[in-house]
């Protein structure tokens, strides 16, 4: 049985000494390490060990840029990237885990996500070492592995790039509503921060295809629910997989997540965190908000589609073949083949049972009424939630 995180345990349990801003950008780490307020001793450690691999990787970083940089720009893309997009805890992982053992599809992995300026040639064995070392077992939220080569979402090399990205709201939770607004809606950012932001995304997709060889990028990204718009002006052929999953387990799941994450990310004080309310403003706000991108947009299918967590666990290989065809991905047999096997090796997953209070199920019927509707869930608790 492993530990049941709180904000408190989570607190009082040392933080690991590998930080993601090591992997940051030098500018980008200096903004984050020495004007933001209220940063606690609890991770002088960590931020000690960080501004080391600052100096360490600063040389490196150099002799990548000038020995790729060109290589990157002239690399042509072999289709058009697939982006997974929905909310957080809605099923995102687990398809683009059962995806990327297609082999036509090239994923980041985790060294690549935390050190996007440093992915590229023989120094990265050196950083596969360290990281390898102070991974922990699972993600913490869940039992999802995690692993140097398990598929990663692009949002921890994005904040690493620049100093807009959704983990800042880990990182810094005395801000995590101007951080969140930030990074999802673009919300006080100026018309420079914007487009460098796009510049930085645009250079870590276009690395990955040259990292990858030619294999067509398969991307994976919560946050970029809300950035449909902006990942067409980069790429305007890439397609779109959003998944969703009944809100009431997302909820619980969402909720349960950040102890754990404050514990390894949190520069600042997160004790006093109200969580809940985090939790069902965020959902609201970005739900809403791609349901109205999704409508203005009106991509065809042929570049977007959605599905469930519901759909993908009862048939996976039934509906990843309706994402296939929909799309129009090739290969379609030898990639369902290739799920098929790691599906075999996947053990039976039984669901926790989770609690929650009478004012949270009121609030999750009353704000998310329009996801039911939207998605067709019933507002009828299910078997895994349940009232104190």
């Amino acid at each position: 049985m492993g530990q049941k995180w709180t904000l408190q345990s989570a607190w009082e349990t040392k933080a690991p000494g590998l930080h993601p801003f090591a992997g940051a950008r030098l500018r980008v780490f200096l903004r984050h390490a020495l004007f933001t307020a209220g940063l606690s001793p609890r991770t002088r450690y960590q931020r000690f060990i960080a501004w080391v691999g600052q100096v360490l990787r600063l040389p490196l970083q150099l002799i990548e840029k000038v020995k790729y940089g060109p290589r990157i720009r002239r690399a042509e893309f072999s289709a058009p990237p697939i982006f997974l997009i929905g909310h957080w805890r809605s099923g995102t992982t687990h398809l683009h885990n059962l995806m990327s053992r297609d082999p036509q599809f090239g994923f980041l992995k985790f060294t690549e996500t935390a050190m996007p300026l440093d992915m590229l040639g023989p120094k990265v064995r050196i950083a596969r070492k360290i990281i390898d070392r102070a991974l922990p077992e699972d993600r913490g939220m869940d039992k999802v592995r995690l692993t140097l080569d398990e598929p990663q979402e692009e949002e921890m090399g994005l904040g690493n790039l620049n100093p807009i990205g959704y983990y800042n709201i880990y990182c810094f939770p005395q801000q995590m509503d101007y951080h969140r607004d930030r990074s999802l809606f673009f919300e006080e950012c100026s018309e420079e921060e914007k487009s460098r932001f796009r510049k930085n995304y645009e250079l870590l997709v276009r690395k990955l295809n040259y990292a990858k060889e030619g294999k067509r990028l398969l991307l994976k990204n919560p946050p970029s629910t809300t950035r449909m718009e902006m990942i067409l002006e980069m790429f305007p052929d890439a397609k779109f997989v959003h998944i969703v999953r009944n809100p009431w387990e997302v909820y619980c799941s969402t909720r349960s997540h950040f102890a754990r994450i404050f514990n390894a990310f949190a520069w600042q004080d997160f004790r006093d965190v109200d969580v809940p309310e985090y939790t069902l403003s965020t959902y609201e706000k970005l739900m809403q908000r791609y349901l109205e991108d999704r409508d203005r947009l009106g991509l065809p299918e042929s570049q977007f589609i959605e599905t469930s967590y519901e759909a993908i666990t009862e048939d996976p290989l039934g509906e990843i073949g309706r994402i296939y065809d929909a799309l129009g991905i090739e290969g379609k047999g030898e990639g369902l083949s290739e799920i098929g096997e790691y599906l075999k090796g996947l053990g039976d997953y039984k669901r926790n049972v989770h609690y929650i209070s009478k004012e949270e199920k009121a609030a999750i019927e009353e704000r998310w009424g329009f996801s039911f509707e939207s998605w067709g869930y019933s507002k009828e608790l299910p078997d895994s939630v349940a009232v104190e």
